[in-house]
């Protein structure tokens, strides 16, 4: 209930329009962006690790390397594509002007 509360919320105050006084009526995904970031990923990191905890404890300690490992280049790749969509813009901008 608090979470449908919390998301419902989150796309409310998402749902401003673009410029003031505009009236374009764009969705700002910023908030709701920020929200994920802030309560979604922390939450998937800690059920990684208490699984990867909990396999430790039973000995699977190889399962648990290729998990971690994958978690790890999960992480990079997401953050690879982050770094590349901001450095394509930046190109784009030098190549055609702006």
């Amino acid at each position: 209930m608090v979470g449908d509360a919390m998301t419902a919320l989150a796309i409310r105050a998402a749902a401003t329009p673009g410029a003031a006084g505009s009236g374009s009526g764009n969705l700002n995904t910023n908030g709701v962006v920020q929200w994920g970031v802030q309560n979604i990923i922390p939450l998937l990191l800690l059920v990684i690790g208490i699984n990867i905890i909990a396999g430790a404890r039973k000995g699977r300690l190889s399962e648990n390397a290729a998990t971690l490992t994958n978690v790890i280049i999960g992480a990079a790749v997401i953050a690879g594509a982050a770094l590349i969509y901001g450095f394509a813009g930046k190109l784009t901008l030098l190549i055609f002007g702006g």
